[in-house]
C-alpha cells in the first residue's frame, strides 16, 4: 500500500522539501557528511511537528546539477535516504538531481519510499544544466523490471528548464498520463515563483483523474487560490526561515502554512 496515494483519498497533500546540504562529489561539499545528516533530520523533523503531509528528500546543495553523477554521490544520496526514511511515518519521496531516473528508481525501490519526482518525463528541455531527452519511456522500463509501488509525479514545463522544441500543454499532459505518471507538477520558470492560477485550472483541466500537484512559488498568502485545482503542493522557501530557500526549515512557518489549508 502506497502511503502517499492513500493520504490523497482523504486531503490535500503539503509535501516539505528537505534539502540535503553538498554531498561527496558535489563541488561545495565541506567533507562532513555527519553534517549533511545532523542538518536534515533537524529539517525533517520540523516538518512532522509542524504539520507536513509528508516530505520530499532532494540533494539540494549539489549544484550546479548534472546529468550524471559520480558514484560516490549517488551512495551518499542513498544512504540519507535510507536514514532519514527511517526517522518518519510520513510518506518519503526523492527528487535526484537532475533527471537521473536510474538512480531515483534504484533508490526508491531499495529504500521503500513512496514517491519520485521525474523533472523530465515527457519533453526534452535544455537548461543550465544540460541537455535532457525525455525519461519516461526508461523510467517505466524500470518500473516494469523492478516493479514496485512508488508513485511518479512528472513536471511539465520543469522550472529552470526551456523546452528544446515546443510542444503544447495539453499534448504534454496526455503525454504524462499515456506514458503512465501517477501524478503532474506544475512550477513556475525558477524555484520560488509560482505558475498563474489560469496556468493550474489548465493542468487540471487536462490532466482527468491525476492528482496536480504544485511545485513551485506556493505560500500562505496564495495557498487558498490554488487549492481548488490541486492535490497537493511542494513547498520549501515558504517553510524556510526567513522564507529563504538555503536555510532551515523553521517549524513555527510550516504550522502557519498549515494552517492555511482548508
Amino acid at each position: 500500500m502506497n502511503a502517499l496515494r492513500e493520504k490523497l483519498k482523504k486531503q490535500k497533500v503539503i509535501i516539505g522539501m528537505v534539502h540535503l546540504l553538498p554531498l561527496p562529489g558535489s563541488p561545495r561539499y565541506n567533507g562532513d557528511l555527519d553534517a549533511v545528516y545532523d542538518a536534515a533530520i533537524k529539517d525533517l523533523k520540523a516538518l512532522e511537528k509542524g504539520g507536513a503531509g509528508a516530505v520530499i528528500i532532494e540533494n539540494f546543495g549539489d549544484v550546479p546539477y548534472a546529468a550524471e553523477n559520480e558514484l560516490i554521490n549517488k551512495i551518499a544520496f542513498a544512504t540519507m535516504v535510507a536514514r532519514l526514511r527511517n526517522q518518519t511515518s510520513l510518506p518519503v519521496g526523492i527528487n535526484y538531481q537532475f533527471n537521473d531516473v536510474e538512480t531515483e528508481w534504484a533508490v526508491a525501490y531499495s529504500c521503500d519510499v513512496d514517491f519520485i519526482r521525474c523533472e523530465v518525463f515527457a519533453e526534452n528541455r535544455i537548461g543550465p544544466n544540460g541537455l535532457f531527452i525525455a525519461a519516461g519511456p526508461r523510467l517505466m522500463r524500470l518500473k516494469a523490471h523492478y516493479n514496485k509501488d512508488v508513485m511518479i509525479l512528472a513536471d511539465a514545463n520543469v522550472k529552470h528548464t526551456f523546452a528544446l522544441a515546443e510542444q503544447p500543454l495539453d499534448f504534454t499532459i496526455e503525454s504524462l498520463i499515456e506514458g503512465g505518471a501517477d501524478g503532474v507538477i506544475v512550477t513556475g520558470i525558477t524555484t520560488g515563483v509560482n505558475p498563474s492560477v489560469e496556468d493550474v485550472q489548465f493542468v487540471k483541466k487536462h490532466a482527468k483523474d491525476l492528482p496536480v500537484f504544485l511545485g513551485s512559488g506556493i505560500n500562505e498568502k496564495n495557498v487558498n487560490e490554488y487549492l481548488p485545482y490541486i492535490s497537493g503542493a511542494i513547498v520549501g522557501s515558504s517553510l524556510k526561515k526567513d522564507h529563504i530557500v538555503e536555510n532551515p526549515v523553521d517549524m513555527k512557518n510550516v504550522k502557519r502554512f498549515m494552517s492555511k489549508i482548508k
